[in-house]
């Protein structure tokens, strides 16, 4: 019996020896291969800002509906305009604008500032949105015979005006493209110099001297539009 114990008695001392190396290098391992959180990533961040401020360009074509002189009926008249901006954040729209519109006997080159605000959705879904645009247009005045040569009279001249048009418009999402019906507002004011020639001493005589009244115009238009554009 004591021999038994004498020879059992170090094979137990050697198995519990292994077992505690073996244990020892589990710990050690499992701490060697504990995960550490890694640094966010200044990459992630750079493309996150990226496609929070996006480049915009859209062209817009349509009518505008008025009239001066409505006793002859209401105009239909053609609008041009676009846009270069970019979106800032999933709502906001900013940029700016030229175009070309006509008013039947004027016509008009107007550049203007752009901000859209998305009421219902978002950038990279369909949206209800409002726009407001504001600026200055240059004019010049056609279909007139007697006054189609204005700019070569010295004492005659066109100045432009400030344009105000407000739109509301719901736009459509492909991907990056954007397709939007629009309808708004549009103000455009005109101020020139128009002359005039009569004799102070014989008002029924012929013409001998000029005179220059300043006439400031404005037109007020319904607007129709179709937009096209890229983001």
């Amino acid at each position: 019996m004591i021999t038994r114990l004498v020879f059992l008695l170090p094979l137990l001392i050697l198995t519990i020896s292994v077992s505690t190396v073996f244990s020892q290098q589990y710990d050690s391992d499992s701490v060697y291969y504990t995960p550490v959180a890694k640094p966010k990533s200044k990459l992630k961040e750079k493309e996150k800002l990226s496609r929070s401020i996006e480049y915009i360009f859209n062209i817009q074509t349509g009518a505008l509906v008025g009239c001066n002189d409505c006793d002859k009926g209401k105009e239909f008249t053609f609008s041009v305009t676009t846009v270069q901006g970019v979106t800032i954040g999933k709502k906001l729209r900013t940029g700016i604008g030229i175009g070309f519109d006509s008013y039947q006997n004027w016509q008009t080159l107007p550049l203007y500032g752009m901000a859209s605000w998305d009421l219902i959705g978002y950038k990279t879904k369909n949206a209800l949105f409002v726009q407001m645009n504001y600026g200055w247009a240059h004019s010049w005045f056609v279909r007139d015979g007697f006054y189609s040569n204005y700019s070569s009279d010295p004492f005659t001249s066109v100045e432009g005006g400030r344009m105000i048009n407000p739109q509301i418009g719901y736009r459509i999402s492909y991907y990056d493209l954007k397709l939007s019906i629009i309808a708004g507002y549009k103000f455009q004011r005109i101020t020139y110099k128009k002359p005039g020639y009569y004799n102070p001493n014989c008002p029924t005589c012929d013409f001998t001297q000029l005179s220059v009244n300043e006439i400031t115009q404005d037109m007020n238009r319904v607007q129709l539009m179709m937009s096209v554009g890229w983001k």
